[in-house]
């Protein structure tokens, strides 16, 4: 069975934050070879996986003085690239256009079948009683995020917090929905492209 660490890679993470690029490489042929499966997945989406690789590993060496201090990069790693991919799954849907088009208002002139308007204003209310049931700080802070398209730091500055706590909320908030959805039937990747759809 296939070892999925670097023997080295303690060593490999302080070369890199040093700004070693032919330990970089290593480091990115090694997880190279163990993220593509994960990615291969969702490969018919229409996603370019070469280019959720490349984005991936640009943001580990742009990161690279925080190298040292990750306790699990494999983990780390996993996560920046799933980050990447629903970027760009969230680019390629095109969120404003999407949102349009299967509004209630706009569902006559969707050329949807019934069956997809239904399925999707469903799980737009779902996603609304979840959204419902946010304390009311958690809910300010959503809003201003989605609806007002806010960055985390002029939440923030707006709300008289620190960025880390807006962060920390939209995680949890955006957690909270995805498990409502899940727990109302959606399945746990499915729901994903609605809600970059309808949110």
């Amino acid at each position: 069975m296939k070892n999925n660490q670097l023997h080295n890679e303690k060593l490999l993470l302080q070369y890199v934050s040093e700004g070693d690029e032919h330990a970089f490489r290593e480091l990115y042929h090694f997880y190279c070879e163990e993220l593509r499966p994960l990615i291969r997945r969702y490969a018919d989406s229409g996603i370019d996986m070469q280019e959720i690789l490349q984005e991936t590993f640009f943001k580990v060496w742009m990161n690279r003085d925080k190298l040292p201090e990750i306790e699990n990069f494999r983990a780390w790693v996993f996560k920046i690239a799933s980050r990447e991919y629903l970027f760009m799954l969230r680019k390629k849907l095109n969120y404003n256009k999407r949102l349009d088009a299967y509004s209630v208002s706009g569902a006559a002139n969707n050329p949807s079948t019934p069956f997809e308007v239904a399925h999707l204003e469903e799980i737009k209310r779902t996603v609304h009683q979840a959204i419902s049931q946010l304390s009311p700080q958690r809910r300010t802070i959503y809003e201003m995020s989605r609806k007002q398209g806010l960055k985390i730091e002029e939440i923030a500055t707006q709300l008289s917090i620190s960025p880390q706590t807006v962060k920390n909320v939209l995680h949890t908030v955006l957690k909270l929905i995805r498990d409502h959805l899940v727990a109302a039937g959606f399945g746990p990747f499915l729901w994903l492209i609605y809600f970059f759809t309808i949110i």
